[in-house]
């Protein structure tokens, strides 16, 4: 049975893009902009943690503008988990609809465990999670949304990752500059190398391998680490069985000291001559001052003449303990005890990761021919010869280019659209005899016998687009009219979002219902935005359906309760003529309208810019 979305004041902060004790305040403070707005109700409390309807906080947050995210409605879905939720289900059915493209909030756990046969039908990964995951908790919905307000499944896990479940378990992990700058060393090891080389990540850290993953051919994983497989697939990382080298990445973090020297040597041991190591840790372990057996073993592990560079990373990296350094060891898996030692102290640094990428490369070429950016190059006694890896002690810096507007091209445009003269729009119509009974069909009752499916949208990124693309972004609204992306990039980025089909009605039903037909069809759908499409019997034509959302839907109503007419095929065909035909005439009038603004504003800001001159006579000839 599904379970009310509800949000903690955490999870509303996140929202609002505030810290914590701002929404306090906002609870004691009801005064917005000279009106008074109560904070909702919390609507159930657990061991003291207040907990609060969704969809209200929602509403409370649009109507009062108060935070910092003009997003919320898309962004809120990713953040209401359901209560009882666990976050290993939530990641197995997330992987579950990520690789077998339905929606499962319809689907009974009999039909789940058949759909995870068809994914995985080894149970390589998945099946038998799928078979043990609690699903009464709503998390098939829950799945179904996240993934609608998400750019696509890798962001997804990453709102996950960062939310509410992942708070609950204490597991705090690395920041974001963390990983970029693992990430700019993986990449000097990688090109280092050269070649079809794999990553094989860290299993523990469950963002390490989708961090890096991006440069390389491939990763290689056991085949015992299943939740660390789901979230490759989830991530669409290539998993791979062998290749022509391996960076290896060990993640040594909140390890104690000897426990850390013992995995480090165990990683130093296991390369091949053809392999990189990564040793990600402890400052204290990895390069500060150790003494007794402590110091011997890491002077005994750094003896083979593995190590390449040695890294002390900035403060603050490590969420847990914000205070402390971490460090990081690149390791050849060739040794050499006369290979000099790069060392760097990031602390204070302002990092250029494309010169640290460098660095890491030159480092473990052993070229001595190049002036390094942070690295220090000594000699392999140095580092062996004291109880410290690496004192303390390094550091680093763009242009916009703006073009001119073209007047009098955008004159021009203009003019060839408003010179063209402008036919009249007419409708036939008779009275007609009229119905002894006017039939109504709800969207659910359609949606249950199979004349209706609703398809969910994707979050798309703005910023990935390309003006010159020709894969339209649709919403309800229009508000991504604007919107392209190339047809290789669309089909790269959001492989597996839904694309409308001609006749695709997109909708949104809060917190004003509005649709609009999609009559090209092959376009993305941004969320929260929603489609809604016909079947070929089904009683009402597309426009219509539009037209009823438009006129008839009430405000706050959820789109299975709209009902429609049920027309006669006949009628219905004939109405979706009209009304297409209004359309096509409605969109000609918003298209000159678009061509009088231009040519308003071309005139104006040319004139006044010197760059366009009027004929006074041609003018005013042309205007009588």
């Amino acid at each position: 049975m599904a379970q009310r979305s509800t949000m903690t004041l955490q999870d509303i902060a996140d929202l609002a893009r505030v810290q914590r004790h701002v929404v306090s305040m906002w609870r004691q403070r009801p005064r917005v902009r000279g009106r008074t707005v109560l904070f909702p109700s919390a609507v159930s409390s657990d061991d003291g943690v207040e907990r609060f309807d969704r969809e209200e906080i929602v509403a409370y947050l649009e109507e009062t503008g108060r935070g910092n995210n003009d997003e919320v409605r898309q962004d809120a879905p990713a953040l209401a988990v359901p209560e009882g939720a666990d976050v290993e289900d939530v990641v197995t059915l997330l992987c579950l609809h990520t690789l077998g493209g339905a929606e499962l909030e319809d689907l009974t756990p009999a039909e789940l465990i058949e759909l995870a046969a068809q994914v995985d039908p080894e149970d390589r990964f998945l099946l038998r999670e799928v078979r043990a995951a609690d699903a009464e908790h709503g998390l098939g919905r829950y799945v179904d949304e996240l993934m609608a307000a998400s750019y696509g499944p890798a962001d997804a896990l990453a709102r996950l990752d960062a939310g509410r479940l992942r708070r609950q378990e204490r597991d705090r992990g690395l920041t974001d500059t963390a990983y970029s700058l693992i990430g700019a060393i993986a990449i000097g090891a990688r090109m280092h190398l050269a070649g079809a080389v794999a990553l094989v990540p860290p299993v523990a850290d469950r963002r390490l391998a989708g961090a890096l993953a991006e440069a390389f051919a491939g990763i290689i994983l056991p085949d015992e680490s299943r939740a660390a497989r789901r979230r490759a697939m989830i991530e669409g990382l290539e998993l791979v069985d062998d290749a022509d080298g391996r960076v290896e990445v060990s993640s040594l973090v909140g390890f104690a000291e000897q426990e850390a020297l013992e995995a480090a040597d165990d990683l130093v041991v296991s390369l091949e001559p053809g392999d990189v190591g990564i040793v990600l840790g402890s400052a204290a372990a990895l390069c500060d001052p150790l003494h007794g057996k402590a110091a011997r073993n890491r002077t005994q592990t750094l003896a083979a003449g593995n190590l390449a560079m040695a890294l002390r990373l900035p403060r603050g990296l490590w969420k847990a303990a914000h205070r402390q350094n971490l460090a990081v060891w690149v390791v050849s898996g060739l040794p050499d005890v006369t290979r000099s030692v790069c060392l760097a102290d990031l602390e204070g640094a302002t990092v250029d990761l494309g010169d640290l990428t460098s660095d890491v490369m030159a480092a473990l070429a052993g070229t001595a021919h190049r002036a390094y950016r942070y690295a220090r190059r000594v000699e392999p006694a140095t580092v062996l010869a004291g109880v410290e890896v690496l004192p303390r002690g390094v550091r680093a810096t763009r242009i916009a280019v703006a073009e001119p507007a073209a007047h009098l091209d955008r004159i021009h445009a203009a003019t060839l659209t408003t010179s063209v003269p402008f036919p009249g729009f007419d409708i036939t119509v008779a009275p007609a005899p009229g119905r002894i009974v006017l039939r109504q069909r709800s969207l659910g009752e359609l949606h249950v016998v199979k004349q209706v499916k609703m398809l969910r949208g994707n979050r798309i990124d703005p910023h990935r687009s390309d003006p010159s693309g020709t894969v339209r972004v649709l919403a309800a609204d229009g508000s991504t009219d604007e919107l392209r992306f190339d047809p290789f990039d669309a089909a790269a980025i959001y492989r597996r979002a839904t694309r409308t089909e001609p006749g695709d009605v997109i909708f949104l039903d809060g917190p004003t219902p509005r649709a609009r037909v999609d009559v090209v069809g092959g376009s993305l759908v941004a969320t929260p935005s929603r489609v809604l499409r016909l079947a070929l019997g089904a009683p009402i034509g597309p426009r219509a359906l539009a037209a009823v959302i438009n006129e008839t839907a009430v405000a706050g109503s959820e789109w299975p309760t709209w009902s429609v007419p049920d027309l006669p095929p006949a009628e219905r065909d004939v109405l979706e003529s009209a009304l297409g035909a209004a359309a096509d005439h409605q969109a000609d009038l918003n298209r000159r309208l678009g061509a009088v603004h231009d040519l308003v504003t071309g005139l104006v800001h040319g004139v006044a810019a010197g760059a366009v001159t009027l004929d006074p006579v041609l003018t005013e000839s042309k205007a009588g």
